[in-house]
Parts: structure tokens; sequence; C-alpha cells
């Protein structure tokens, strides 16, 4: 996949940079190998944004998490947003609408 350059890419954070879902308490395992990734297209001059679902009372704790486990990014955002790509583990592909059933 080519990505054009200075992209701005959002990345999602609970299963997709760690493992399984977050509900405070228990601190997720990171995934190293798509942290690596993360680091190596913000080293290539593109704009990484951690975009999460979490409620805004854990932004301490997201950032507290992302820092621990070296996480290359430029900002933190507790709610979903635009952008030139989306990094997620549960992203619906509009060719795939069609498989949805009703």
């Amino acid at each position: 996949m080519e990505i054009k350059p200075k992209s701005l890419i959002a990345v999602d954070l609970d299963g997709t940079l760690c493992e399984g879902e977050f509900w405070g308490g228990q601190e997720p395992k990171p995934k190293y190998d798509v942290i690596k990734k993360i680091e190596e297209l913000y080293k290539a001059g593109h704009h990484i944004i951690i975009c999460t679902a979490r409620h805004r009372n854990y932004y301490q704790e997201t950032e507290a998490w992302l820092i621990k486990y070296k996480v290359w990014y430029h900002a933190l955002s507790m709610e979903k947003m635009g952008c030139d790509l989306l990094i997620d583990d549960k992203v619906l592909n509009v060719k795939d609408i069609g498989d949805i059933n009703i």
C-alpha cells in the first residue's frame, strides 16, 4: 500500500496498538509490531494521531500508557476523527457494505 507523503494517519488504540479492550483497571498489553510500524510512519514524515473511543476521563492514563510503551505520535484524541488513513481493528470497508445483514 502506498501512502501519500505527509498523510494524516489516525491510529486506534484498543485492539490495534494493544491487545483487547480497555475498561479501566487492568493495563492492556502492547502490540510491539504495530507500535514499531507507527514509529516508522512517524519517522517517514506522516502525522500520527492516536484516536480512541475511551472516555475522556481516561486521557491521562491513556497518555501515560503511550509514553510507557514509546508510541510515537503527534496528538491524542479521545474521539474518532477524519484522516487520510485509519488504522483500526474494527473498520468496515465501504466495499463490504452489501454484506451487512439488517
